[in-house]
């Protein structure tokens, strides 16, 4: 009868284990869902689409941080990429701007979130070049099941075509953004 105690316990551990091992090697990083997207409109201003999955349409804390990218990343002459050390996302310099707190998912000029939601400016709040940017958002709820985010440059939004989104995935219609940020709910 012992040994089958312990062959109960092992066969109900072993389950177990193994799980926390998964998420400790996972983490507990929340889902990145394809919900932002930026575009230019006709007369050349970017702008910003964030949905949600949220049935109000809230997002939590959305923030746009352009940082300048070192002469180290950009392409040499021939065509390569070196990487500099990078510093951690508090101690770098950023433009752009932040919010906190739960607000409207809405489509905004990019350097113009909706005044509701407050947000804390840094530095120039158009396009710079030799910047890259950051488009974020996450989940309303406390459990951070999902975040949002598109990475850019303004090269990137000058060469989409009308009508083109550039979403994570790249470039696409905004009838084909809707519907992807729709299936990822």
């Amino acid at each position: 009868m012992r040994i089958r105690t312990r062959t109960t316990v092992r066969t109900f551990l072993a389950p177990a284990w193994c799980g926390a091992i998964m998420l400790a090697a996972t983490g507990c990083s929340p889902e990145l869902r394809p919900l932002a997207a930026v575009y230019t409109d006709r007369q050349g201003t970017a702008h910003a689409l964030l949905r949600s999955c949220d049935d109000d349409g809230r997002v939590r804390g959305p923030e746009l941080r352009g940082t300048a990218v070192p002469a180290s990343e950009e392409t040499t002459p021939n065509g390569a990429r070196a990487t500099a050390p990078q510093a951690s996302r508090e101690e770098e310099p950023w433009i752009g701007w932040e919010t906190r707190g739960l607000h409207k998912a809405a489509d905004f000029p990019l350097f113009a979130p909706p005044s509701p939601w407050a947000a804390e400016t840094r530095g120039p709040q158009t396009l710079q070049p030799g910047h890259s940017y950051e488009l974020t958002f996450a989940d309303p709820d406390d459990s951070y099941t999902y975040s949002a985010s598109v990475t850019f440059d303004a090269r990137q939004l000058a060469e989409l075509a009308p009508g083109e989104v550039l979403t994570r995935q790249g470039p696409m219609t905004r009838e084909s953004f809707e519907d992807l940020a729709r299936k990822a709910c």
